[in-house]
């Protein structure tokens, strides 16, 4: 992917976040805790069923942007008791600072890929658990001061809770084997190419609501 397709993808989430009115946004997804700037992002959600069998208008697989589905009908989730998904995220920096380094808001960016296999259960009348138990995540990051690397890591979803098949958050965990550094953002010297850094758990959250 280009450094422009890049920024124009930036410049596309700003737009959202800045005008919510417009896009009817309902759901963030927030990487709260990192080695380097805080994201924010909206996110195009898709779930595949494998164990489908048919029915009365509804389908193998669902795709939700901002939470608003635009393709495909899944069977309630009561029905499934596990699923795949896929997130494609767009995410920007919100402006705070870290570890003494200034990070502008809407100067740091990234568009990220993760698959993950997911559980959930009730818990009583209006109450739904669910877990990403196992899941991938790719992420290209880009911004004016640094230019465009990537990473790669695990994902999971340790609890996630949906109120009245409507409101719904969780709290997600990356783990990046070779973790992020200032000079990746633009501070400091570049460390020699190749380097391993140290293993990043990253935290974050996600909030929604079904529409």
């Amino acid at each position: 992917m280009s450094r422009t397709s890049l920024g124009t993808a930036g410049i596309i989430l700003a737009t959202l976040l800045a005008f919510p009115g417009i896009a009817r946004a309902s759901i963030i997804d927030v990487i709260w805790r990192m080695s380097g700037p805080q994201l924010v992002g909206a996110v195009l959600h898709c779930e595949y069923d494998p164990q489908f069998k048919g029915g009365s208008g509804e389908t193998r697989n669902e795709c939700r942007i901002l939470d608003k589905k635009f393709a495909g009908t899944l069977q309630d989730r009561d029905m499934r008791f596990w699923w795949v998904s896929l997130d494609t995220g767009a995410y920007t920096s919100t402006g705070k600072d870290a570890e003494g380094h200034d990070y502008e808001a809407f100067k740091n960016n990234m568009v990220a890929f993760e698959p993950m296999l997911e559980l959930g259960y009730k818990v009583g009348t209006h109450v739904r658990l669910h877990h990403g138990v196992a899941g991938l995540s790719y992420g290209v990051l880009f911004g004016p001061e640094f230019g465009t690397f990537d990473k790669a890591g695990l994902k999971f979803r340790p609890i996630g809770v949906t109120v009245n098949r409507k409101f719904n958050i969780s709290y997600t965990l990356r783990v990046y084997p070779n973790g992020f550094t200032a000079d990746q953002f633009g501070f400091g010297d570049p460390l020699p190419e190749g380097t391993n850094r140290e293993a990043e758990a990253v935290h974050g959250f996600s909030v929604g609501f079904i529409w």
